[in-house]
């Protein structure tokens, strides 16, 4: 310990607040839950959704912001995975859709 420069109370504060930063984390979490607000992650969520469900209908609908998204996701990613998931994303939610459109008129 003679060389380490820290209080020796700097672990106990910085343990102690991470407790309180749990314990308000939680209590936010909680409060969002009971008043059934959604989280930033859940609206990029719906949102990512729904994009999709437009993609399966009209694969070129929404060209200029797909291509801003790919581009986005280039800086971090293989652009040939890239393409590959979101061409299988967009084939599912073209499925589920038309799925959803024949349960609806009856057929299954």
């Amino acid at each position: 310990m003679a060389d380490d420069f820290h209080d020796a109370n700097d672990g106990r504060r910085y343990r102690a607040r991470l407790r309180r930063q749990r314990r308000y984390q939680a209590d936010y979490r909680s409060k969002l839950k009971e008043v059934r607000a959604p989280q930033k992650s859940d609206i990029a969520a719906a949102c990512f959704e729904e994009l999709l469900s437009i993609l399966g209908r009209n694969p070129n609908a929404a060209t200029s912001f797909v291509n801003a998204v790919l581009g986005r996701l280039s800086t971090r990613f293989d652009k040939h995975e890239i393409a590959e998931r979101f061409a299988a994303l967009i084939g599912r939610a073209a499925r589920d859709q038309a799925r959803l459109a024949r349960r609806d008129r009856g057929h299954g």
